[in-house]
């Protein structure tokens, strides 16, 4: 949920920079900008060695989150908007990949669909709920007031993977009845 709340906080924000900048023409274009590094990485992470863990992973993609979407707040110009958006890009996809790696870790065989839909759910309800109330923010103080609520989330994302202890994989001796 809470990368569905980066993310609504982020597209709010560009489309009220954008449109604020004078250029609400191009907010597509900072969207696939975004979304077009964020698949770049994505694909990437097929070479992650399996040795760097999906615990420590999510650490380190909540971290990089947390950091990225600073620059984000004070940025108020297209061309920083892009550089900063491009570089905020590479972060989702292994967010994404992580928690859903994660996920399929915690939940049992027989329930793994109905765990990957909730999580797909959260992340995408995450994202509405959050558009429209950064909307409402970025309207009433500007653009930075959205990116700042997804930095806030980013800051939570960050302090809940570095808080909660990974789920140990049962043994098959632990799993015999």
């Amino acid at each position: 949920m809470l990368l569905g709340v980066l993310l609504g906080g982020c597209g709010a924000g560009i489309t009220a920079l954008t449109q604020e900048l004078g250029h609400e023409d191009q907010a597509g274009l900072v969207y696939a900008a975004m979304g077009v590094m964020s698949a770049v990485v994505g694909l990437s992470m097929a070479a992650v060695p399996e040795r760097f863990a999906l615990p420590h992973r999510w650490r380190v993609a909540t971290a990089a989150a947390a950091l990225l979407s600073l620059p984000l707040i004070v940025t108020h110009s297209m061309p920083l908007l892009y550089v900063a958006v491009t570089v905020f890009g590479a972060l989702f996809a292994p967010n994404l990949i992580t928690g859903f790696g994660l996920t399929e870790r915690a939940v049992p065989r027989e329930r793994l669909a109905e765990g990957m839909t909730v999580a797909a759910s959260a992340f995408v309800g995450g994202q509405a709920v959050t558009l429209a109330a950064a909307g409402r923010l970025a309207q009433a103080h500007g653009p930075a007031a959205a990116f700042a609520v997804g930095s806030a989330a980013a800051a939570l994302a960050f302090v809940v993977a570095w808080r909660v202890r990974p789920l140990q994989a049962p043994t098959p001796a632990a799993a015999a009845p």
